[in-house]
């Protein structure tokens, strides 16, 4: 039988078979928000697979504990080889796969875009359940509630300083956002949402020098060096604004995924003020 058919037949027997686990065993995470809680919260023996991201040393937080899982790149094929009784994504990606799964009947959860530290606590709870990992989960809330108290008390009585980040293709990153609600746990004022500015928008170098913020966060390692999108990252604007102002260096490990790993950042922007 020719591997389109089998591949359609596989398929037409899983919608007949829906795959559901009260207690999940082999769990497959397809994008990289996921595969960060996953490695966190789950025992090894639960994880079939994480994504490509996973490895991503620029972008992946969880990097060391990878091992010797295997990856995905989010394609139908891939997950059905690995007979998943729970798929965990994000709400924004490769929403054409989920919704393919769930209409073969596969388990599928996905997470929501988080925009406060709240909102993490929940989050990990809720991925703790899914997972049958509730204890490991509240136990890592606590751990961050802790932290975040500890560093309350020795950065209070630093003055609060005025920041923004400018990202490529000029991008910067406004209210109703996580990294909003950490420059304000870090004691930091986010021009960009002063600015009236919500979620992601481009903004203009002249913009940039108008705002003048006391510090800067460039994210140069989100495109290639070389691509138009950094072109505005090289600019000589940017170069002399930079050597006045005080300039942050957050990795972007530290704050692009939902989890216990923001508490380093805010630690590191608290330290900087």
């Amino acid at each position: 039988m020719p591997v389109f058919f089998r591949f359609i037949a596989v398929m037409l027997a899983l919608v007949s078979t829906p795959v559901w686990a009260a207690n999940p065993q082999r769990i497959v995470s397809i994008g990289l928000c996921t595969d960060q809680l996953l490695l966190m919260l789950a025992e090894r023996e639960q994880i079939a697979s994480v994504s490509v991201w996973a490895r991503d040393r620029n972008m992946s937080y969880m990097i060391d504990a990878v091992g010797d899982i295997p990856l995905n790149n989010a394609s139908i094929e891939e997950i059905i080889r690995f007979e998943p009784d729970l798929v965990v994504a994000s709400e924004f990606v490769a929403w054409d796969t989920v919704s393919l799964l769930r209409q073969l009947g596969f388990a599928v959860k996905q997470v929501p875009l988080v925009t406060s530290v709240d909102e993490i606590y929940d989050l990990l709870v809720q991925f703790g359940t899914w997972t049958g990992n509730q204890q490991r989960a509240q136990v890592m809330v606590e751990r961050m509630r802790r932290r975040l108290a500890d560093i309350d008390a020795r950065y209070a009585a630093r003055p609060a300083q005025s920041v923004i980040i400018y990202s490529p293709n000029g991008f910067t990153i406004g209210a109703d956002t996580l990294e909003n609600d950490l420059f304000l746990r870090a004691g930091y004022r986010n021009l960009a949402a002063e600015m009236g500015i919500s979620g992601f928008q481009a903004i203009s170098l002249e913009e940039l020098v108008a705002a003048d913020p006391d510090v800067l966060q460039i994210d140069r390692r989100l495109s290639p060096q070389n691509s138009l999108a950094t072109a505005t990252l090289q600019h000589p604007v940017l170069a002399k604004l930079i050597r006045h102002r005080a300039y942050l260096d957050i990795p972007i490990r530290l704050r692009i995924c939902a989890g216990p790993m923001i508490v380093d950042a805010i630690e590191m922007m608290a330290a900087r003020r």
